[in-house]
């Protein structure tokens, strides 16, 4: 059985060292998140990290079981400074508290969101095939909030540096972590993918 936890550890470490490197103009970046900026998906991952299955079962009823306003308000203690916030990230990777029951959910945050970052600053990150492997799976049964079951349905997915393939159908080949990406609804993902069901999938963005 797949140790996602450790997957998750370890797609956390890569994003935190890629912060330290980034200069102090590019925190307030704008991201495809939109209004949502690097700090913003910083803290955000940090509250998934520090998460736990009480507060989150709290917070899902006296949100109305609104899991978007969940994740909005449970950010918000995070923000901050930027050396601060990226300890704080540092720290929650190494210990996190997240329930059983969100490991393919923070797995999948990580890995997305941390490309998110990097795209919106020029760069791209490294994923990987087996990470890709696991959560790919997962994530084309996903009905809302990310919809991707809709997005993948009668299309078949082949990553072009893995091992990750599912589906029958038009063919949508390409990077694995652009694969993901695009199951999430970033059609952008698409631009470095290739076969007759890129438009199609395109179109469900």
């Amino acid at each position: 059985m797949a140790d996602v936890r450790a997957m998750t550890r370890a797609e956390g470490e890569e994003l935190v060292e890629y912060l330290r490197t980034i200069p102090s103009e590019s925190w307030t970046a704008s991201t495809v998140c939109d209004p949502w900026t690097v700090k913003h998906l910083v803290a955000h991952l940090t509250a998934l990290s520090n998460q736990t299955l009480p507060n989150f079962a709290r917070r899902m009823i006296t949100t109305g079981f609104n899991f978007q306003k969940v994740v909005d308000g449970d950010l918000q203690k995070y923000l901050g400074e930027q050396g601060p916030m990226i300890d704080k990230l540092e720290a929650s990777i190494q210990h996190p508290t997240t329930p059983k029951m969100l490991n393919h959910v923070a797995l999948g945050e990580f890995m997305c969101h941390g490309e998110d970052i990097r795209r919106a600053l020029g760069d791209r990150g490294e994923h990987p095939s087996a990470h890709v492997t696991e959560l790919g799976p997962v994530y084309v049964k996903q009905g809302k909030p990310l919809r991707a079951k809709k997005r993948t349905e009668g299309l078949s997915l082949r990553a072009t540096d893995g091992d990750f393939a599912w589906g029958e159908g038009p063919e949508v080949a390409g990077p694995g972590i652009d694969l993901i990406m695009a199951m999430t609804g970033r059609a952008e993902a698409l631009d470095r993918c290739e076969g007759d069901g890129v438009e199609i999938m395109r179109s469900r963005s």
